[in-house]
């Protein structure tokens, strides 16, 4: 498992080197775009740039048209892999404390209740133990798998909901806004 934690790790640490190096690209077209309008709103309505410097408008410019949302999902994807050993290891500590509280039924417990093919009630002696084994497996990787997956959503939710409130709007609307 720590081994393909590691790779995972490598993986992600790949992804922010292609994503760095992508995003330094982008940049060098933004401000190329940024130059353009620069000059274009110089030439048409200087008036409406009178207040801002250059310097301003390609902050503004690179704000309103930089690519947000790769960012956005790497970092959503950097969070869920770094605390996935934090959210295996309280799912682990929450299955023992509701174990030992008597709110999660041991694994013995489940398996002499759970019905096997058409028999109403089967008894631990009615299923070897390489079927209890799996009986059990089945109900914990059932809570862990669905601990995984809301801890999966919240922060998923989190990082759009950023996404979302720290949307820029359009350019002449920005530039509006740093005026006042």
């Amino acid at each position: 498992m720590l081994g393909t934690f590691l790779i995972l790790l490598g993986l992600l640490a790949l992804g922010v080197g292609l994503y760095w190096y992508w995003r330094r690209k982008v940049a060098a077209e933004i401000a190329e775009g940024a130059a353009y309008e620069w000059a274009f709103y110089q030439k048409n309505e200087p008036e409406f740039v009178a207040d801002l410097t250059e310097d301003q408008f390609n902050e503004i410019y690179r704000r309103v048209n930089e690519p947000r949302f790769p960012g956005y999902a790497l970092a959503a994807v950097a969070t869920f892999l770094v605390s996935l050993p934090l959210t295996l290891g309280l799912l682990g500590f929450s299955q023992w404390v509701g174990q030992k509280l008597g709110i999660l039924p041991q694994p013995v417990e489940i398996v002499r209740y759970v019905n096997l093919g058409e028999v109403k009630v089967a008894q631990s002696w009615q299923c070897g133990p390489e079927c209890q084994l799996y009986v059990a497996e089945a109900f914990s990787g059932f809570y862990f798998f669905f601990g995984i997956v809301i801890v999966w959503l919240v922060i998923v939710w989190f990082f759009m909901r950023r996404f979302h409130n720290r949307r820029p709007g359009y350019l002449r609307d920005e530039i509006l806004r740093a005026k006042s």
